[in-house]
């Protein structure tokens, strides 16, 4: 079973790690409320114990978070003497129970278990393939009527097999779930031996290949343990705890995901509104300094202009930019020479320009003064990719000179 633990409280957050590691637990550990919510959504978790109050994100708004994007994941909340009356809102905003510290380490076993009997996901309070089943109540591991004897890793690796009975696990995969996030991560050998080392404790209870290789896959229990396939060899139907089990895993999987699907949007979402500001910002700065800029894509031969150089030629920010053969109309006859000597030519060259010249605006014929200037981009290879370039209207400065 693997919780989160989330509290600002290192010695609270060590003494609890230390007493539900010994469980058997594998505990990651937060110390704010947006951390934790980091946590949840890049790993699945059992269980999350937090406390009310937590910087950056509070117990009650972590609570209803997680059950507005539809994670069932069990949590326990836990609060000081003098906020036990907040325990109602915290089961209000989706907490499953409420702890008042100082915390008694058998009173949230306790908990833990009751929780995970009613939840869903353990509707079978005995998780079972086969000849082996394992009681999570008791931390014990039985095959073919022994008692099997494992360390804590085993048992863990065997509780993840025993949740997820038809779910492949690469070595990776079992890293990810069974170490923490402050233990190192376990070499392929390191899994390996663990592996084996089950193996050969369940051949000295009798049973063989209940732990299946896949090369190149990873590992996975052996279908033929499988109860449903007993079933249509004309043995006893599946109990329905246990399908109501596999339901919940499968459900529990699919919220995880819509989680971590809803976290992605809502990144996206600030993403986006950070490149509109940033998009306003820009349209605001151009406007005050009359400044408008261009690209010409040469292999697509796309020509893209920015709402400001629209409105220095009087043009309309709606319509389609001019292409390139179309801009000499918007230049003052008198100055198409230069345009052609100075700006057309060293673009064709691919080659950086600059010049100052009149134009003439589209929408009231008014002569303006501007500065252009641009320049090709250049891939790695040295292929010039597109022309860019900046269009500053100098015409205020020219009739208002600074002093």
């Amino acid at each position: 079973m693997r919780i989160l633990l989330t509290s600002p409280d290192t010695t609270l957050q060590n003494q609890l790690h230390q007493d539900l590691s010994r469980q058997n637990f594998v505990v990651d550990v937060a110390t704010d409320g947006e951390e934790a919510w980091e946590l949840i959504q890049a790993f699945m978790y059992d269980a999350v114990l937090l406390e009310l109050l937590l910087p950056k994100l509070d117990g009650i708004a972590f609570c209803s978070r997680l059950r507005d994007v539809g994670n069932p994941v069990i949590v326990l909340l836990m609060l000081e003497p003098s906020d036990a009356e907040t325990c109602i809102e915290g089961l209000d905003s989706g907490a499953d129970t409420c702890l008042v510290k100082p915390i008694r380490i058998p009173e949230l076993l306790a908990h833990l278990r009751a929780l995970a009997r009613r939840s869903l996901r353990r509707a079978s309070p005995l998780l079972t393939w086969g000849p082996m089943s394992l009681n999570p109540a008791s931390g014990q591991i039985t095959c073919c009527g022994q008692i099997l004897k494992v360390n804590r890793k085993e048992y863990q690796i065997l509780e993840l097999f025993l949740k997820h009975p038809r779910q492949m696990f690469s070595r990776d995969k079992i890293g990810d779930r069974l170490w923490t996030l402050d233990d190192e991560l376990p070499t392929d050998a390191t899994i390996n031996s663990h592996i084996r080392s089950i193996r050969r404790k369940l051949e000295q209870a009798g049973i063989n290949n209940l732990i299946q290789t896949h090369y190149g896959r990873g590992y996975c229990l052996d279908p033929v343990y499988n109860i449903e396939t007993q079933s249509a060899k004309g043995l006893s139907d599946p109990p329905k705890e246990m399908l109501d089990s596999m339901a919940a895993n499968i459900w529990q999987e699919l919220m995880v995901a819509n989680a971590r699907l809803h976290g992605e949007i809502e990144h996206r979402k600030h993403i986006e509104a950070r490149l509109r500001r940033s998009e306003m910002m820009l349209r605001n700065a151009q406007r005050m300094a009359h400044v408008g800029c261009w690209e010409f894509d040469v292999e697509t031969r796309e020509t893209y202009w920015t709402e400001e150089l629209f409105l220095i030629h009087g043009l309309d920010p709606n319509l389609p930019a001019p292409k390139p053969e179309e801009v000499s109309a918007l230049i003052h006859p008198d100055d198409l020479p230069l345009h052609e000597e100075a700006i057309r030519i060293p673009a064709l060259q691919r080659k950086a320009f600059e010049v100052n010249l009149r134009i003439i605006r589209a929408n009231d014929g008014e002569i303006r003064h501007i500065n252009a200037r641009g320049g090709p981009v250049f891939d790695r290879s040295g292929r010039a990719i597109k022309l860019t370039g900046t269009t500053f209207d100098v015409t205020r400065w020219l009739r208002y000179p600074v002093k």
